[in-house]
């Protein structure tokens, strides 16, 4: 094969969210040329093929929850063309019961979006990696449902109670990707939410669905963490 397709993406993205296709490290092998036409991509299996020769990339959203495959056609002057695949999982954002979302972020940092990669129209990505790590912290800690399962998001019966431990979470996150170096002005952020969200998490209380029954049964599925301490992920 002498037609080399790369294509890079997310493999996952919530409903509603923009998600970025980049095939700009496809190439082909040197006694090989592009056609005028030379990138094409289709988001229905093939059927519509749109001219991404120019940009390289396609953003796209999608409507529809599960595996959505995106096929990328590359053409040269033999004339001789081969397409790629690559599937990524669509999933639910209201179903998701993310612990905090974009607007809890600026009532801290109301330039944060200056920050956010072109790939994304949001930043529930990051809030979805700051609910797994809050789900992974329970777990470690050895906090279990009574049948010693993990808790899931859906087990967190009152959301508000962990709202703020994921929004410093969330910003601790972004500071973190974006530092370059140690002691750079997003490394400091990074550091101080970090411990904002430890301060949070260890004077928390957080009412777990410990029977999965849905229910909060009279408060008696407390669970107090004020002698738990977050260390860093």
């Amino acid at each position: 094969m002498s037609i080399f397709g790369i294509i890079k993406s997310d493999d996952q993205v919530f409903t509603g969210d923009k998600i970025r296709f980049d095939f700009a490290e496809s190439f082909l092998a040197p006694a090989l040329a592009f056609a005028p036409i030379s990138h094409e991509a289709s988001i229905d299996g093939g059927i519509t093929y749109y001219n991404v020769t120019q940009k390289k990339s396609v953003d796209w959203i999608f409507s529809a929850t599960g595996p959505m495959t995106l096929t990328l056609r590359l053409n040269t002057t033999q004339p001789a063309s081969q397409t790629y695949t690559k599937t990524i999982q669509v999933v639910d954002l209201i179903g998701a019961n993310l612990f905090s979302k974009d607007a809890d972020l600026y009532q801290y940092e109301t330039d944060i979006d200056q920050y956010l990669p072109k790939k994304w129209s949001s930043w529930n990505m990051v809030h979805f990696a700051a609910q797994k790590y809050i789900l992974d912290w329970l777990d470690e800690k050895r906090i279990f449902a009574f049948n010693e399962t993990k808790y899931t998001a859906s087990d967190l019966l009152d959301k508000a109670e962990v709202r703020q431990f994921s929004i410093f979470k969330t910003l601790e996150f972004i500071y973190e990707a974006n530092s370059k170096i140690v002691g750079d002005l997003f490394s400091v952020k990074s550091a101080g939410y970090r411990l904002l969200a430890n301060e949070k998490a260890s004077r928390s209380q957080i009412t777990l669905d410990y029977n999965k029954d849905t229910l909060n049964n009279d408060g008696q599925e407390r669970t107090d963490l004020n002698s738990v301490i977050v260390l860093r992920g």
